[in-house]
Formats: structure tokens, C-alpha cells, sequence
């Protein structure tokens, strides 16, 4: 019980817990004051103790050396007389003369006035001193004289003993003072606590007692007054709570009373609540558990989701469908709004429900009545317009808009003499009689000749009706007009005439008017000492301006281009489209070439001169091929097949451009092409080989890497080396493919000798068309991902020099994204192009390879020898491996060692050979290189 009344007095606030701190501080201080206390009067004690030796030693001293040393009787008497002179301070005397025996003299124990456990504390040591005094036959007599410490105990314990009284006064004055203090705060606190604790219960009229110390009245007061706040606040919050109550009553009743199924919901989607018309709609009482987010009987719920419901809401088709149970399905369009808290922070959703089933069924009625007679009108091939009374066009099907020329769009609201304009009578006459005459029951008229004015100005001749429309009570609402071309059939029979011969968009002569032409006009000529010129004309960049200003533009264009081509094409010329923006002329009756290539320059300028086109000027040129027959014996097809071949050249050319068809230079292109169709073709049937040529330090006889170099294992002509290979790469994606296989090959030849234990460097060549190609970078990312064994910098890319100046910024560019990737790079044919300082500072290459055609001669060529010289001061002061191409002989490698490039490689250490025998030479290399340079001095450089 103690304990307990104990802990609870300490917890009853700061002050008891600092009681015990200050009752804390008084003991420490204590300890601290006695400890001083006691040392302090141990040394006076001992100080004392010392000058009472003293005075004895002083006293008795004198008195001992008078008397002859013989006569110890006597000493002895004055040794014993010490306690009478001087009282028990003194404990033992000891008188010490050389050559006789001491004489001591000891007190009887005594007993000390301070308890034993003090004295221990104490621990004095008694207190010893030492008089000497020389005899007259000059031997010294000692006395030593110790005191009692029980009598320094005695002393050093009153003292303590008074101290300590007086102290016990203070301490106990302290306590009581401090006793009554917390007593006045515990009352306080027991007071307050047992005020709180009926306010807590209910009884918030409770109010505490003015009285007792200043703090208890300010405690009380600040209470009495915190407790009528209190009062006062839970006074108005039960009054604001029972007012909330009723609107809360009055909100629920009025969604209970709305027709619409409501339900609201949390912003988190939780569920909340929703009205009687949503219960009664889906027959639950419970109309959803709290926290679904769901709700029962909907045939879509994820419609309704909070992740999708307010992106239905705000879609222009917010319509769901609802299965409520027991009934069929309905239409409903879904509404939702937010709703805020006091803080103006969005707390919900309010979603509601309409049903629109009967309203979509009226629409879909209407619809499908609308598009009944949609489709009635767009079948009937004669053209129908609908008015107001006021004359305004409502309707107009497809055969109307295309005889008036105005879209749907363009008609609808306007007048009708603005639209349906005829030559002589305006239609709003016939309409106006149509919709006045109400003696004829369906208000038709007979059929009336007229001719129509288009749009564009073009006429026809129609027959047309006008009748009212009635509603039914027999008033006009408006008229109709049905109206048809007459001319139709002549005037189709005359442009399937026209259109069998002439290009539809630009009126020239079509193809097959073409081939009549041309056919005729080679008879013509094989019969005459004049030449016939079929010039294919095809405009440059004609796709640009399609993509810029659109396909009509370019029909204007193409619309222009012919003008000129007609206007050009006199006499017995002709010309011809043949689609797109392919143009042939037929230049007859020629008396040279000269002649000929003088008017298709002449043609070239008119073309190339610009077009005004509404309100834009457009630039365009022609690349024109010409055949000229009778140069070769040659059909119309054939002679066409030429024409298109020499334009072709003229594009490649750089356009704008004419050119003559050659016969010879034709079989050499039909030739090339086949031979780059066989290469393909071996690419696609497994036929190409890898070799690879050993580079080896020439200073350590190491074979630090190999270049990969292509082989065409052809069926009918052996292995073929790259100069029967590399003159037939002209198509850019052959040359992509071949050099994607040849690094796929390259990296699974080096995963394999990684597996092996050999890393050796391995050194592919790209064509500049395959390393400028778009997504290269990519591409060869992809396929170092295809083998992870192989660090990407054991994979070096040669790039000849020349390509890399073409386009020297991209090139850099391409080169800094391959090494991102850790790939390195070999300048290829070094000092064969334009090199300088600026290109080599720029090219990021790591390595620089001298041309072969330069090691060669440097063994007898002064300028070969000084240019391979410079190469390699040139590599290394620009921190560049370097290494030579083309070694033949023993003598090449001593001369490169001399001239301090170290890395070689050419058939004088080994040709290109297949990967499996790569492993053998290369033990064989290095075993014999190692017994040379074992028997052999090491070169100097």
C-alpha cells in the first residue's frame, strides 16, 4: 500500500518528483560538506599532533643527553615521567644510544570516544618524530616520540559530531517546509482532479472552490472559467446538432422523394447511400454494401465503377444499360456531380440514373424512318429538293448536288433560285404556284423543260415537277422538287467515247491512244529518212508537293503541266499520260539527235517555269529520257521500256536532267543487275564465308586479333574473293543485309572462341551506306545483345577514310554512339584520302591502319617509307593505335619495327583462312615466335 500511495503522490505532478530531487541534492551536498569536513580536521589534527611531538621532544631531549649514557636508570626515570609532564597525547618514547641497548617506554591502551567504524574510516597513522643530539665523545643519542591517534580520532569526531546536529536542524527545517508546500498541492491537485472527473461524467455545471494558496485560487479560477466555455460550446453543438439532425431529416425525405434512382458515393469510391426510387428499381433493400463501389443488378457494373463512371458522365454517350430483376432491360442515361466538404475539398460523388429507353425507342423510330427515306432519295437517279415556304432548301439527296454542284452542306439554309438556278423561269415561281394552287389534291404539276446552270457554269437540260408538301390538315409546309437530265445518255455515251482515249484528269492522249500513235508513227518513220524521239517525262519532287498542298493541288498541277505539254506538242507530235506524274511526247519528223536534244531542252525550261495555282506559285522540273528510233530495230513496247530506262538515268543523275538511251550501256545495266540479283540470291542461300586474317604484335610475336573478310563459296566459280563480291554491292538494302550478316557471323565466330579461352580482338569492315543507314546504332545494339560473352570492345569497326570525310559531322556523330556502346573503331586505308590533322583530331577512331599500297614500296620507295614514317609519329602524337596492312616479307616487319609500328598483318604472316584453322596457326605462330625471340636479340626501335 505504501509503495502505491508512493507512486501515486510521484505522479501526482512536477513538484513531488522534484522532492525527491531536492532531497537528492541534500544528501549529495551533505556528502560532499562532511567529506571536506572530515579532511579539513584530520590535518589539524595531525598538525597538532605533530607540534605536541615536538614540545616533548624539545623537553626531554636536554634532559637525556645531561645524564652519562651509562646511567640507562635515569633515562629511563625520565622516560616514564612523560606522561605526567605532558599528558596521554603521548603514546610511546624510545631513547637510542649507539653501542648500548634502546630504552622504551610504551603508555597503556586507551579508549576512543569515537566508534570503531569511524576510526576505520579514518584510518590515522600515529604520528612519529625524531630528535637527535651529539654526545661530547661524539656519538649521537635518538629519541623518537609517537603519539597516540586515537586521541586525533576523538578530536576529528566531536567536531563531526557538532556539524552534524546542526545540519540535521537544517535539513529537517528544509523537509518540513517542503512537506507542507506539496501538501497544499496535493489538495489542489485532488480538488481539480475530482472536478475534472465530474465534468467528464456529465455534470458540466461543476465548478471548483476559490480557496486555500494563490495557485489554487488562479487553478480554480481558470477552470470555472474553462468550464463555462465548455458548457456554453457543448450548449450550442447540441443545438447545431439537432438542427443538422432535421435538415438531414428534411435532405432525406426530399431524395426519397425524387422520382430518379440516386445513389451517393465517397471519393474514394466507397458506397454510401441511395433513395428509395433506386431500391425500388432494383427491388433491394439494401442497396449495396459499404465499400463495394458496385451495384446490384446493373448488367455493366464496370460502367459504373468509380475509375470509369466519371468518364462516362462526361462523355457526350453517357447512356448505360440497366437489368433491374425481374424486368426487361432499360435505357438509362447516367448524370454525376461532386459534392465538397466544409473545406471545399471534393468528399463525393452524386450520380443519378434517367431513364431514356421510350426516348430512344421515339429516336430510333425516327432514324430508321429517316434513313428509310435517306436511302429513298440517294436510290432514285433523279435529283430531289425539299423547301420551307419561305423557299429555304431543307433537303438535298447526292443526285441534286451533283447536277447543282453545291454539296449538302452548302445548300441546306440557302435560297433556292440560289441553288437551283435555271436559265429562263427562276424554280421559286413554280414552287410558289406549287404550294398556292390547293385544288389538286397531291398538288403535282406536269414535267417542265428547262436547262440548269452548274455551279461551274455548265449547263444542262432538265425536266422538273414542283409539289407542295402537306401536312394533314391540307396546309402547305413547304415544296418538293423532282428534276432529271435528259441528256444524260448522249452526253455519257460521248464522254465513254472521250474517256476510252484521254486521260480523265488532264485530257491527254491515254495509253492505249498512245500506243496507236506510236505504233503509227514508227511505220511512219521506218519509212522515211527522219527520226522519231519518245521522250518520258517524269516530274521531280512531284510527291512533295502532293504531301505539302494536297492531292488537288496536284491534280492543278498536273492540269498545268499538260496545258504546256499540248502547246508544245504541234504538227504531228502528240502527247500523253501514261498516270501518276509519267508524261510521254512523241517528237516526229527529226532530222538529227542535235535537233532532238535542242527541243526537249527547250521543253525542260517551259516546264520548269512556275506555276500560279489560285493564290500559290509552285516550282517543279522534269527528268526526261529519250529513245530515238530507227537507232534500233525495236517494237513500241520496247522503244516505250528505253524511254523509261534513260529517264530513270536522268533521276539518278541528280534530276532536271535529259538523257539519251544507250543500247550498250542498257546490257551492261541488264548485265550488272543480273549479277547483283546472283549475289543476293547467294546471300539468301547460305553462300558466304567468313575468313579471317591474323593481326600479330611483330615486337612480341602475340596474335592479338583478327579481321573479318568476306568469301563467296560460289557453286559454279569456287571460292570468289571480295573483288568479285564488293563491285556488286550498289543497292543499299543488299548492302545493309550482307553487312548485317557479316557482324551476326563475326559475333558468334568471337562467342564461340570466348568459350574457347581465346579473346582475341576481332575487326569487321562497314560500307559507308550500311553505317549512315538509319537505326544502325540500334540495330547493332541488338545484335551485341545476341551474345553477351563478348565484350563490345573486342568488336572494332573499319570505315574507310574517304567515307568518313563525306559527311564528316554525322559521321562523328554515328561513331560517338557506337562507342557509347563500347565498340571501337579502325580508320581504314589510311593517308589514301584527304587526311589532315583537323580530320584525325575529329574522327574519334581509336586505331589508324596504313594502306598496304604504301607499306609495299617502303623497302624501295624514299616517299613511301618518309608517309608511313609520318603515319605512325602521327598516331602516336595523337595517342592512336596504329597498324600496317599488306606485310609480304620478313623484311616489312623489320622495317616497321624500325619505323616503331608494331602491329601487322598480310599474307607474309598468314592469308585469310577459315575460323576452325585459325586456333592451330595461331599455337604454331607463337611457339615459333617464342623460340625466335628466345635465340634472338630483342630489336632496338
Amino acid at each position: 500500500m505504501r509503495a502505491e500511495k508512493l507512486r501515486a503522490w510521484l505522479t501526482q505532478g512536477s513538484t513531488p518528483r522534484l522532492y525527491l530531487a531536492i532531497l537528492a541534492i541534500i544528501v549529495a551536498v551533505v556528502a560532499v560538506r562532511y567529506q571536506q569536513l572530515v579532511s579539513l580536521e584530520e590535518q589539524e589534527a595531525h598538525d597538532r599532533a605533530t607540534a605536541e611531538l615536538a614540545r616533548v621532544g624539545d623537553a626531554l631531549l636536554p634532559a637525556l643527553v645531561a645524564l652519562d649514557s651509562i646511567h640507562t636508570e635515569a633515562a629511563a626515570r625520565v622516560l616514564r615521567s612523560a606522561p605526567e609532564r605532558f599528558g596521554p597525547a603521548v603514546r610511546s618514547l624510545q631513547w637510542q644510544v649507539p653501542g648500548q641497548p634502546p630504552i622504551q617506554w610504551a603508555a597503556p591502551a586507551m579508549a576512543m570516544e569515537a566508534p570503531a567504524w569511524f576510526a576505520r574510516l579514518l584510518d590515522i597513522a600515529p604520528p612519529e618524530q625524531r630528535f637527535g643530539q651529539v654526545f661530547t665523545d661524539g656519538r649521537t643519542g635518538v629519541l623518537t616520540v609517537t603519539a597516540d591517534p586515537g586521541i586525533l580520532v576523538d578530536r576529528v569526531w566531536r567536531t563531526v559530531v557538532v556539524q552534524a546536529r546542526i545540519s540535521a536542524l537544517n535539513i529537517f527545517t528544509i523537509l518540513f517546509l517542503l512537506t507542507l508546500i506539496l501538501r497544499a498541492n496535493a489538495r489542489m491537485l485532488r480538488r481539480l482532479t475530482e472536478a475534472t472527473d465530474r465534468f467528464r461524467q456529465g455534470h458540466l455545471d461543476t465548478r471548483m472552490e476559490a480557496k486555500g494558496t494563490l495557485e489554487s485560487r488562479a487553478v480554480a479560477g481558470t477552470f470555472n472559467d474553462m468550464a463555462g466555455k465548455v458548457q456554453s460550446l457543448v450548449h450550442s453543438l447540441r443545438e447545431t446538432q439537432q438542427l443538422q439532425s432535421e435538415q438531414l431529416h428534411f435532405t432525406r425525405q426530399l431524395i426519397d422523394a425524387l422520382p430518379l434512382p440516386v445513389f451517393v458515393r465517397e471519393a474514394d469510391g466507397t458506397f454510401i447511400d441511395a433513395n428509395r426510387a433506386w431500391q425500388r428499381l432494383f427491388q433491394n433493400g439494401d442497396p449495396g454494401l459499404p465499400g463495394q463501389g458496385l451495384f446490384p443488378g446493373l448488367t455493366a457494373p464496370h460502367l459504373l465503377s468509380p475509375a470509369q463512371s466519371r468518364q462516362l458522365a462526361m462523355s457526350q454517350d453517357n447512356e448505360v444499360l440497366v437489368q433491374p430483376p425481374g424486368h426487361m432491360a432499360r435505357t438509362m442515361a447516367y448524370y454525376e456531380a461532386p459534392f465538397t466538404s466544409t473545406k471545399g475539398t471534393v468528399a463525393g460523388t452524386v450520380g443519378t440514373l434517367v431513364d431514356i429507353t421510350e426516348r430512344k425507342r421515339a429516336e430510333q423510330a425516327l432514324r430508321n424512318e429517316k434513313d428509310r427515306a435517306q436511302v429513298t432519295l440517294a436510290s432514285i437517279g433523279d435529283g430531289v429538293i425539299t423547301t420551307d415556304l419561305a423557299g429555304c432548301i431543307e433537303t438535298i439527296n447526292e443526285a441534286a448536288q451533283l447536277m447543282t454542284g453545291y454539296t449538302a452542306e452548302q445548300a441546306i439554309g440557302a435560297l433556292l433560285d440560289d441553288v437551283f438556278r435555271l436559265y429562263e423561269e427562276p424554280a421559286s415561281q413554280a414552287a410558289t404556284r406549287a404550294t398556292g394552287d390547293a385544288s389538286m389534291a397531291a398538288s403535282t404539276r406536269p414535267a417542265m423543260q428547262e436547262v440548269l446552270l452548274h455551279r461551274s457554269g455548265e449547263r444542262y437540260a432538265i425536266e422538273y415537277t414542283a409539289s407542295a408538301i402537306r401536312q394533314g390538315g391540307g396546309r402547305a409546309s413547304g415544296c418538293v422538287l423532282v428534276f432529271r437530265d435528259v441528256t444524260e445518255a448522249s452526253h455519257l455515251r460521248h464522254q465513254i467515247s472521250w474517256h476510252a482515249r484521254h486521260d480523265g484528269l488532264t485530257g491527254l492522249l491515254n495509253r492505249a491512244s498512245l500506243a496507236e500513235r506510236l505504233t503509227h508513227a514508227l511505220f511512219v518513220t521506218g519509212r522515211s529518212p527522219t527520226l522519231l524521239a519518245v521522250c518520258m517525262l517524269d516530274l521531280d519532287h512531284f510527291q512533295a508537293i502532293n504531301d505539302t498542298h494536297g492531292h488537288r493541288m496536284g491534280d492543278r498541277l498536273l492540269k498545268e503541266v499538260a496545258q504546256r505539254l499540248n502547246s508544245f506538242a504541234t504538227g504531228s507530235s502528240a502527247a500523253a499520260r501514261l498516270g501518276g506524274d509519267e508524261f510521254v511526247l512523241l517528237l516526229n519528223h527529226q532530222t538529227d539527235v542535235p535537233a532532238i536534244e535542242e527541243q526537249v531542252r527547250q521543253l525542260m525550261q517551259q516546264l520548269a517555269a512556275p506555276y500560279a495555282i489560285d493564290d500559290r506559285v509552285l516550282h517543279t522540273t522534269a527528268s526526261v529520257g529519250v529513245a530515238v528510233f530507227p537507232q534500233d530495230d525495236v517494237n513500241p513496247d520496247t522503244l516505250l521500256r528505253q524511254a523509261d530506262q534513260a529517264m530513270c538515268q536522268a533521276k539518278r543523275s541528280g534530276r532536271n536532267r535529259m538523257h539519251l538511251f544507250d543500247v550498250q550501256l542498257d546490257h551492261a545495266v541488264q548485265t550488272q543487275h543480273s549479277r547483283q540479283t546472283r549475289l543476293a540470291q547467294g546471300l539468301q542461300a547460305g553462300e558466304m564465308r567468313l575468313y579471317y586474317q591474323p593481326k600479330v604484335n611483330l615486337r612480341t610475336g602475340e596474335v592479338f586479333g583478327m579481321e573479318a573478310l568476306l568469301r563467296w563459296q560460289h557453286p559454279e566459280q569456287g571460292l570468289l574473293g571480295p573483288q568479285h563480291v564488293l563491285p556488286l554491292l550498289e543497292d543499299p538494302e543488299v548492302v545493309a543485309e550482307l553487312g548485317e550478316w557479316v557482324l551476326r557471323e563475326a559475333l558468334s565466330q568471337m562467342r564461340q572462341w570466348s568459350l574457347a579461352g581465346l579473346q582475341w580482338e576481332v575487326s569487321v569492315n562497314i560500307a559507308a551506306q550500311h553505317f549512315q543507314r538509319a537505326g544502325f546504332v540500334d540495330r547493332l545494339k541488338e545484335l551485341l545483345l545476341t551474345c553477351p560473352e563478348v565484350p563490345p570492345a573486342r568488336l572494332e569497326l573499319e570505315i574507310l577514310e574517304s567515307a568518313a570525310l563525306q559527311d564528316m559531322q554525322y559521321m562523328r556523330s554515328m561513331m560517338h554512339s557506337c562507342q557509347a556502346l563500347g565498340v571501337r573503331f579502325a580508320l581504314d586505308d589510311f593517308g589514301t584520302g584527304f587526311s589532315s590533322l583537323s580530320y584525325l583530331k575529329r574522327l574519334p577512331a581509336e586505331t589508324i591502319k596504313i594502306d598496304q599500297s604504301f607499306v609495299h614500296g617502303i623497302l624501295h620507295d624514299e616517299d613511301d617509307l618518309t608517309l608511313v614514317n609520318a603515319i605512325v609519329t602521327l598516331a602516336r602524337a595523337f595517342k592512336r593505335h596504329v597498324i600496317a596492312e599488306g606485310v609480304e616479307t620478313p623484311a616489312h616487319g623489320d622495317k616497321l619495327l624500325a619505323l616503331g609500328c608494331e602491329r601487322a598483318q598480310g599474307f607474309g604472316i598468314a592469308p585469310p583462312m577459315p575460323a576452325h584453322e585459325v586456333p592451330a596457326w595461331t599455337r604454331a605462330y607463337e611457339q615459333a615466335a617464342g623460340l625466335q625471340r628466345t635465340a634472338a636479340p630483342a630489336p632496338t626501335r
